[in-house]
């Protein structure tokens, strides 16, 4: 009998240590709450810091800049992914319509178009700089861009700027409609001849990720008097799908079959398939991006659903979307364009390549807060777009840039 009266004490006792394990757990649950809480929290003003600092010192929106930021710290597929779904479903450009911007490039030297402009050129001009050969016989200005649909007037025609080398125009831009679909906007190529221009890959403060003797993001000094262009290069190295080498550091390792833009101490430039093409030894970068849009003259671009020109896993959105993209090419005669536009596909953006005379091309970056490039020299250190319907701040590449571009200098005065 006396097991039995002692069981309603046995079940209040078991009750009350239920009662106080379950407000023990209750008081572990809350305080590992508000740990979790506060960690997500110093988190979020961490990257809401490090967002907002990005917004002030390379003049960006909020969204723009926390995509980067995010890309930066291994979220590169989260981005990609809501990039993805806004382009394919509320951002696509607009089909159709006509242009409401005139098709000739606002920054003209002068009205004769399609024509080489040659001055009062010396026989032996100086060199600029040491490293670089002097200018040497101008290359001959490409034909009028072919357009796909009835061109408006100008469209396709090669207007020259004000930068001059030795008396002789040594860039022009022309601008053309990417495809038959999206006519309402002009794609921008811009024309560089390397027998009076040289090229160099400036590493930017943050971009190619690594760790080299970067330097400050800028131009030298010494070489800002005779500093015409500058562009910007490829995507954050973990979405290139490639590696970097510079000045004969290997930051990232070059991967065989991908599109490599190499530079070297005497200003020329190659592109090149990595681990085919012979790449001549002494090359001061090596920038690799993606696969080659263009090769020997034609198109790669067969299915740009394929992850080689992007894919949401790899960080990088789809090839098949239609916004700001940016791509260099090489044509036969070793002249170079480099074409930025609003509404390219990673196809239509290798049909342009090819349409302005391009052997061999590759992407560069993309969206419009880094598609971007500028013309400086006779423009000012304030410099005007490359493209003018791209409104990024002009200074990007005069003043230090966090992002990596490809910089174009004079290789003699502007006037022998």
């Amino acid at each position: 009998m006396s097991n039995f009266s002692n069981q309603p004490q046995l079940r209040l006792a078991d009750h009350k240590r239920d009662k106080k394990a379950v407000s023990r757990l209750r008081i572990r649950i809350r305080r590992i709450g508000v740990a979790t809480l506060g960690s997500l929290l110093l988190t979020l003003l961490t990257f809401t810091g490090f967002t907002v600092s990005r917004m002030q010192t390379d003049q960006l929106d909020f969204a723009t800049a926390a995509s980067d930021v995010a890309r930066q710290i291994g979220l590169g597929p989260v981005v990609a992914m809501a990039e993805d779904i806004y382009y394919q479903s509320f951002g696509a450009p607009k089909v159709g319509g006509q242009p409401t911007d005139p098709a000739a490039f606002n920054g003209a030297a002068n009205s004769n178009w399609g024509k080489r402009l040659v001055g009062k050129a010396s026989a032996n001009p100086p060199q600029n700089f040491s490293k670089w050969p002097a200018a040497s016989a101008p290359t001959n200005v490409p034909d009028r861009i072919p357009t796909l649909v009835a061109p408006k007037p100008n469209e396709g025609v090669w207007v020259p700027t004000k930068i001059t080398v030795n008396g002789v125009t040594a860039v022009y831009v022309a601008r053309v409609r990417p495809d038959k679909a999206h006519t309402s906007v002009y794609a921008t190529v811009a024309w560089f001849d390397p027998h009076l221009l040289a090229f160099r890959e400036i590493p930017g403060t943050t971009m190619p990720e690594g760790n080299y003797a970067r330097g400050d993001g800028r131009v030298p000094k010494a070489l800002r008097p005779f500093y015409m262009a500058g562009f910007a290069s490829g995507y954050h190295l973990v979405d290139a799908q490639g590696g970097f080498s510079y000045n004969g550091v290997v930051v990232k390792k070059l991967v065989s079959g991908k599109a490599t833009l190499v530079t070297y101490p005497d200003g020329t430039m190659n592109i090149v398939q990595w681990g085919r093409d012979v790449v001549a030894p002494g090359y001061n970068t090596a920038r690799q991006n993606l696969d080659l849009l263009v090769d020997r003259g034609v198109s790669q671009v067969l299915d740009e659903s394929q992850a080689k020109w992007g894919l949401v896993w790899l960080g990088t959105g789809s090839g098949k979307n239609f916004i700001w993209r940016s791509a260099i090419g090489m044509r036969a005669d070793g002249s170079i364009v480099y074409v930025q536009g609003e509404a390219l596909s990673a196809k239509s953006l290798a049909e342009l390549l090819v349409r302005s005379g391009a052997v061999e091309g590759m992407s560069l970056d993309m969206n419009q807060a880094w598609a971007k490039g500028f013309f400086y020299g006779p423009y000012g250190s304030k410099g005007i777009p490359i493209n003018p319907r791209n409104k990024n701040a002009t200074k990007s590449f005069w003043n230090t840039s966090k992002r990596d571009y490809i910089a174009v200098f004079s290789r003699s005065p502007a006037n022998g």
